[in-house]
């Protein structure tokens, strides 16, 4: 696996170049009191490594600090406003574009980092309109769009990717959302830390399952880019 941060600065080539870099983020932030603050991290951390260790994409340092959203007034939330993450990544990504590289993948552990990620993207091609980049949720790339904040799914592929739960101290929470945006998940339930659905039915085999069917969903998509790319 080429880790960025290992390498010397002399030591990057033209072929490091061709491959996509995949930017690993997260946000610190509330997953009721059964798992850490650290889910979201660990998730985009934990599928970034195994799909660059698979594929051959460079692994990029990882943005802990994301925007925090309708979680922010749980305690231990811990990110940035929208406009400073599209800021971030616009800066980020605009360094990789100057030093010639072809192609970035934004691979997120937390879904409400996308509008300020994809508004960066509008900023970067004002300068550099070749870039081809993409922002992906990892669950959403594997189609499972039946998992919610802190629920059985996500608590079951925090267990697979080796985050402590303690699962003695899972509850149930079902947000009932209203018609309009929500602003804050603690305005309804202050103490559910963020929960919305059933995590005292986690099954680790179901999260390895899931866990592993992510991985190759990633890869086969980041094969395409790479074939894409050397041609």
């Amino acid at each position: 696996m080429v880790k960025l941060i290992d390498l010397v600065s002399n030591e990057i080539t033209d072929e490091h170049k061709k491959l996509p870099v995949i930017i690993p983020i997260g946000l610190i932030e509330s997953h009721g009191p059964h798992l850490p603050l650290s889910v979201d991290l660990d998730t985009a951390n934990y599928f970034s490594k195994r799909v660059c260790e698979k594929t051959g994409a460079i692994l990029a340092p990882m943005i802990n600090y994301g925007f925090a959203d309708e979680m922010a007034e749980y305690i231990g939330t811990i990110g940035v406003r929208p406009e400073t993450l599209t800021n971030m990544i616009t800066d980020i990504c605009n360094h990789f574009c100057s030093q010639g590289f072809k192609s970035i993948i934004i691979l997120s552990g937390h879904g409400a980092n996308k509008s300020p990620c994809e508004m960066a993207f509008w900023k970067i091609w004002e300068i550099y309109p070749e870039l081809k980049i993409v922002y992906w949720n990892y669950w959403a790339v594997a189609n499972m769009t039946h998992i919610h904040h802190a629920d059985k799914g996500e608590t079951e592929i925090a267990m697979a990717v080796g985050t402590p739960c303690d699962m003695s101290k899972a509850k149930d929470f079902i947000v009932e959302k209203p018609w309009y945006k929500l602003r804050s998940r603690a305005a309804i339930e202050p103490t559910s830390g963020g929960i919305n659905g059933r995590p005292t039915d986690a099954n680790l085999a179901e999260g390895e399952a899931a866990r592993d069917k992510i991985i190759e969903s990633l890869c086969n998509k980041v094969f395409t880019i790479i074939k894409e790319n050397i041609r």
